[in-house]
């Protein structure tokens, strides 16, 4: 062996060497989103008991463990988040927003995309220092969308899970055609190319609206779950025929979801149940525009319609185990409630009869199922992605403990708050 290759050899030894002093990088970076959360007692949202002096452990991205301080064990070399005397529950899922909407009425005419996109993450910031980790965004501009889940995939933001629909589907004429984050569509057709559109466009989720035809709505539907997409459509409203029909048309077509509980007749209601049809009723928002006389007089006049009617709805879909989440709804100048809002409608929830515990699960279980996330959000279990919150109070005698998070973590990034 010559000189000059007994000398590589020896420099490449050398290397090697100095390289295996160090660790692993796989090593390194395991060690360094390793953690756990010590002390708090847990909510799980399964509606389980809550579990005190609970331990969660986070690896990376997900849940590798929770449970009982006493029979979970800190791995060795994890970063320990005491907080002794707090509680933990999982985020908040809000099943029904708009965060692109404007404001008020002169900026739904100066309003641009760069606008709408700055306006909906300022939006999903100020539910991220609220203990909402994810939402589902049922109509805003396709542009602006696509850059906020674009942003967050490539790690230019760093927020909250955003699950967006796109434009939503309506007829012409319809309800919320023409508004900022909409589309129209005639005929099954065109219903199919919509659904086509938003699905090439990237959206997983889809949203109709009425006034649509038996054959428009089953068109949608058919291709959102040829394609794998869910898909959801609200219910009835000022839009709806009379006699009432569209909560029933989209409830045959087979929609997965109905939004907000508007008048319905009792044979709906078993429908959905029989179909396992979820339901996000957003009431608080009703209220607030009973409130502010902000429903048409034909709906209050001719139709009857009243807080009570949505309220009794309520009642009855518990009654029948209808699945319900979260959702606000609140737009244009309402869009200054939030992050209230949610939180508002928490509790509204146990006025009408439902139990801290369950309201909580509306929020977290419940809402991932509506999301078709069953399986990676909405409870604190091995395996789910890492959403939670860790907050100063007991959120089970009062929510007013919610809403202002001591640490919330999305995907295993902590935030102190």
């Amino acid at each position: 062996m010559t000189k000059r290759r007994i000398s590589g050899v020896l420099s490449l030894t050398l290397v090697l060497l100095i390289l295996g002093s160090f660790p692993a990088a796989g090593q390194e970076k395991k060690a360094e989103t390793l953690s756990a959360i010590v002390g708090a007692t847990l909510i799980d949202g399964t509606g389980a008991e809550p579990v005190p002096n609970a331990v969660i452990v986070i690896e990376g991205r997900k849940i590798r463990s929770a449970g009982p301080a006493a029979q979970a064990k800190v791995p060795a070399g994890a970063r320990k988040i005491d907080a002794a005397g707090k509680w933990v529950l999982p985020g908040f899922i809000d099943c029904h927003m708009h965060s692109t909407s404007p404001w008020t009425e002169v900026q739904e005419y100066t309003d641009t995309d760069s606008l709408a996109t700055l306006r909906a993450l300022h939006m999903l910031e100020m539910y991220l220092h609220s203990g909402v980790t994810a939402v589902r965004d049922v109509g805003s501009p396709v542009e602006a969308m696509r850059a906020l889940v674009a942003g967050r995939r490539l790690g230019y933001i760093d927020s909250i899970r955003l699950v967006p629909c796109g434009n939503l589907i309506a007829v012409t004429g319809g309800h919320a055609e023409g508004m900022p984050g909409s589309m129209a569509a005639n005929g099954p057709w065109e219903w199919r190319k919509a659904v086509r559109e938003m699905e090439k466009a990237g959206f997983r989720h889809i949203k109709i609206s009425p006034t649509f035809t038996m054959e428009e709505a089953q068109a949608a539907v058919d291709e959102a779950k040829t394609l794998g997409l869910r898909i959801t459509a609200h219910g009835g409203g000022a839009s709806d025929t009379i006699p009432t029909s569209m909560t029933r048309i989209a409830v045959l077509a087979g929609v997965q979801t109905i939004e907000h509980l508007n008048e319905m007749t009792d044979d709906v209601l078993d429908l959905m149940a029989e179909r396992r049809i979820a339901d996000v009723p957003t009431l608080a928002l009703y209220r607030e525009l009973y409130r502010l006389k902000r429903i048409s007089a034909f709906l209050v006049e001719k139709r009857g319609w009243t807080q009570q009617m949505h309220e009794e709805l309520f009642r009855k879909a518990r009654e029948r185990k209808i699945v319900m989440g979260i959702g606000t709804d609140a737009s244009g100048e309402y869009a200054k409630l939030y992050p209230g809002l949610y939180f508002t409608e928490l509790k509204y929830f146990v006025e009408l009869g439902v139990s801290p515990m369950e309201t909580i699960v509306a929020a977290t279980k419940n809402g991932a199922i509506i999301l078709g996330k069953q399986d990676e959000l909405g409870t604190i279990e091995a395996g789910k992605l890492a959403d939670l919150q860790v907050v100063a109070g007991d959120p089970l005698k009062s929510f007013d403990v919610l809403g202002k998070p001591e640490i919330v973590v999305v995907g295993g990034k902590v935030h102190r708050f």
